[in-house]
């Protein structure tokens, strides 16, 4: 982890996006929620426990408005896991 470096979201931000916002996703063009090098995974443990799914690696949001879009997540089934890849698609109602 210690090579890993990226900004993330912090614990509070994390809190705040939770308890200020009424999302029900949010998302990050970096590989993680958490700064690169984080080890207690902070921001994860806070949205996920409010039942708020995180979207990594996503690209270029900037064609998208503020509100008004529609996200469309599908996330590879994986057995046990917490998590995986995820194709992602957006769009706007006319």
């Amino acid at each position: 982890m210690a090579e890993l470096r990226f900004p993330g979201l912090s614990e509070d931000a994390a809190r705040w996006l939770a308890h200020e916002r009424d999302i029900l996703a949010m998302g990050i063009d970096t590989p993680s929620i958490d700064r690169g090098r984080s080890t207690d995974f902070r921001a994860h443990v806070m949205l996920y426990a409010e039942d708020i799914a995180g979207f990594e690696n996503l690209a270029d949001l900037s064609g998208l408005p503020a509100t008004g879009s529609y996200v469309i997540a599908l996330p590879m089934k994986i057995a046990g896991g917490s998590g995986g890849p995820l194709r992602i698609a957006a769009f706007t109602p006319h």
